[in-house]
């Protein structure tokens, strides 16, 4: 299978699994409220948050696993059998981390996490049993899931994402007919339903993990490697990177929603939700796109082949902004009637948030190419300590503006300064350590997708000069934006080659059939 047909595969598994989760999601949550009741259902989200921490560290570690096994996956592709046994020593190391961190985890937790249930948290005496057996499940799944990163890790690495698609999936369908019995049956559910979450949970990752052991080379276990002392530093470095910038990320979004609280007052944070969950909805959907490609352009750095990394970073500026834009143009441009026929009466404020945010995520991903090269070759130190005084500086700022009385707009004002600020991060050091100059990316990236969105956008206002606000012209404004904006991106954003390899592509398919 050719590269570009790959990344193509993996790009609509995850895009269909992800559209998939977001349409089950909407049912399925309130099943689950509807069939455990508040009680029920507010325990058991309180005792699965209390390893919340536990299920963040293991995606870092899964993360710093996965460029360590692309970049050398990479590598094998031109140095054979050396770089596959280069890769056994990385696995190797993995197992020894992943083995001895949740045995760690799990002793000193789960004693923990019983005494919070029993004596710390508010839990009803005759709730206590259950909670604690659902906490016994919540620690298996956690157990089984960080024993399980140095095989799910690899699949990333080789970008056999379709498949972990499927089995997401088949995860997803099988919760929504469990859910849909358990709201049609009268029953308590509180210990069941944990059960079933747990055995939905570790069962796909255990047939991951066998057939990883079957299927990839690399998946072999050697005791000689097991003393990798380097290694384990380097992941530990590269993982505490990553820990770094994810605490700042924490605390922006919880310092914004605090200050919004002691500022502006309750009301104002529930317009934080609304408008956070709109936007995060469409971020999903533009977000498999970088799915796909990340383990394609660290392969490309592991081997070597830096023309073909940099081809790959700008292809995932262009199609990442895209594809945002894509949902984002109508969004912004109907954003007040998508919210009266979603909430019927949305909080003020949330609408022009929801934009804001908007533009932030655009920005977001039209240097998303830069992070995946930087992170490719490794070299994430300045960079993380960059973003991350870039990030705490968004607070002051926002809290200048509420001083200033721009209300919760203020939010938004310091958002796009901080992300216009973090994108010139990327810029550079995607510049200095990625080797992606910046007037190609201003040349072929920047400006074109600037160009189409303006004109789509403004196409897409007629609607609103015409028409009072209504589903109906939610429906005439989406497609005349997407009908000037996808031309456009088709002759603007994407050069003569990739507008002929595309037409061959098409051209063959037909022919086959």
């Amino acid at each position: 299978m050719t590269q570009n047909r790959r990344i193509a595969i993996n790009f609509l598994a995850t895009y269909g699994r992800s559209l998939f989760a977001l349409v089950c999601g909407l049912f399925s949550g309130r099943w689950l409220l509807m069939s455990l009741g508040e009680v029920d259902y507010g325990l058991y989200g309180v005792v699965g948050g209390l390893t919340a921490f536990i299920a963040f560290f293991n995606n870092l570690m899964g993360g710093a696993v996965s460029r360590y096994y692309a970049f050398h996956v990479g590598a094998a592709s031109v140095s054979g059998d050396a770089g596959v046994e280069e890769c056994r020593k990385w696995f190797t190391t993995a197992v020894v981390i992943h083995t001895v961190l949740p045995l760690a985890l799990v002793a000193i937790g789960y004693p923990l996490g019983c005494w919070a249930i029993k004596s710390f948290l508010m839990i009803p005496a005759d709730h206590v049993s259950a909670c604690i057996w659902v906490w016994r499940f919540v620690c298996v799944s956690c157990f089984v899931g960080m024993m399980n990163v140095p095989y799910v890790a690899m699949y990333t690495a080789k970008q056999e994402i379709a498949e972990m698609s499927i089995y997401s999936v088949v995860q997803t369908a099988l919760n929504v007919c469990v859910l849909y019995y358990m709201v049609t049956h009268e029953g308590t559910w509180l210990t069941t339903y944990a059960a079933w979450a747990c055995a939905l949970s570790i069962t796909p990752q255990i047939i991951m993990c066998v057939r990883a052991a079957l299927i990839f080379p690399e998946c072999r276990f050697k005791r000689a490697y097991i003393c990798g002392y380097e290694r384990m530093k380097d992941l530990a470095v590269f993982a505490s990177l990553r820990f770094a910038g994810a605490c700042t990320i924490m605390i922006q979004s919880q310092g914004m929603a605090i200050l919004t609280n002691k500022i502006l007052g309750p009301t104002r944070n529930a317009a934080m939700t609304v408008g956070n969950t709109l936007s995060s909805q469409s971020e999903t959907l533009a977000g498999a796109l970088d799915t796909a490609l990340s383990p394609a352009i660290t392969n490309a750095c592991g081997a070597g082949d830096y023309d073909k990394m940099r081809s790959l970073c700008f292809r995932a500026c262009k199609f990442s902004a895209v594809l945002m834009l894509i949902f984002a143009i109508p969004l912004a441009l109907e954003v007040n009637e998508v919210m009266r026929l979603w909430l019927k009466n949305p909080p003020e404020f949330a609408a022009p948030l929801c934009v804001f945010l908007l533009v932030c995520l655009v920005l977001e991903k039209i240097c998303s190419g830069h992070w995946m090269a930087i992170f490719a070759f490794g070299r994430i130190g300045w960079y993380q300590l960059a973003m991350g005084v870039c990030g705490i500086v968004v607070l002051p700022l926002a809290w200048l503006l509420m001083k200033a009385k721009f209300d919760l707009l203020s939010v938004g004002y310091a958002l796009i300064v901080g992300k216009v600020l973090a994108s010139i991060i990327r810029l550079w050091f995607g510049r200095t350590v990625g080797m992606l100059p910046i007037r190609k990316w201003i040349r072929e990236v920047f400006l074109p997708i600037v160009v189409a969105t303006c004109i789509a956008f403004l196409f897409g206002c007629l609607p609103m000069f015409l028409q009072d606000p209504s589903f109906i012209r939610i429906i005439e404004t989406t497609f005349l934006a997407e009908a000037v904006f996808l031309p456009l991106c088709w002759f603007l954003v994407l050069t003569s080659a990739e507008r002929s390899a595309l037409v061959a592509r098409v051209k063959v398919r037909v022919n086959r059939r």
